[in-house]
């Protein structure tokens, strides 16, 4: 019998184990501190945002920029980019990678709610603020899907890099989720550990897929037949 394909990405458990204690523990030290509103930290997270606002608002130029990249890279781009990257996986015949970021998707808004309703953080409020925004602040959702979604999108085009070209994907991946993330804090619409709190359950469940991802059955690996352009080379 023919083997299975072996997907997108070779399996690395151990690195994949590994980062999803790293990003879960920032994360969870976080959700204590921020729902016993620890004082040192409720302090903290007042006095740096009071410092971002009073930086930004005098620069109705800077704040426009802001507002523009948030946008173009947030919630819901983000959560677009994603399905449109499963999309593309299932038509190339990815079928379980598209099933992933589907389900990495779905996973990481289902988190992000619980948290945000378990939690129920208020946002950052200024007698003149930069932006608005509704719901719940912890954790940021705009940070939380920057990390998710460059991560998906990253999954799915690196089979098809070679050479220099994958650097520069992660860099540009990085760069993206890290400046849509800090975003929030600069426009006043988040305190800065809920960015902190959004990337590291971003980065915790693209890690947790991608581990379960590496024990499908060998049937489910046969969903997929990668094209020559994406099959890896020796």
């Amino acid at each position: 019998m023919t083997p299975a394909a072996p997907g997108p990405l070779p399996d690395r458990r151990g690195v994949l184990a590994t980062t999803m204690i790293v990003a879960a523990l920032p994360l969870l030290l976080l959700l204590s501190l921020v729902a016993g509103q620890w004082a040192p930290l409720m302090s903290f997270d007042q006095s740096l945002a009071q410092s971002l606002h009073d930086a930004i608002a005098p620069s109705p130029g800077l704040a426009h920029g802001l507002e523009l990249w948030t946008d173009a890279f947030g919630t819901w781009a983000m959560r677009i980019v994603s399905l449109l990257a499963a999309a593309w996986l299932l038509i190339r015949r990815q079928v379980s990678t598209a099933v992933w970021a589907g389900a990495t998707v779905f996973l990481a808004n289902l988190f992000g709610l619980i948290l945000k309703l378990t939690v129920d953080r208020p946002r950052p409020e200024f007698a003149d603020p930069i932006s608005v925004a509704v719901g719940p602040s912890f954790p940021s959702g705009h940070a939380l899907m920057a990390v998710t979604g460059m991560g998906i999108l990253l999954f799915a085009v690196l089979p098809l890099l070679r050479g220099a070209w994958r650097s520069i994907a992660w860099v540009v991946a990085i760069v993206i989720a890290l400046s849509t993330a800090l975003s929030r804090p600069l426009l006043g619409v988040h305190w800065g550990t809920d960015i902190i709190a959004g990337m590291s359950l971003g980065l915790f469940t693209v890690a947790l897929t991608l581990l379960l991802w590496t024990f499908l059955p060998p049937i489910a690996r046969r969903w997929d037949r990668p094209s020559p352009a994406s099959a890896p080379k020796a």
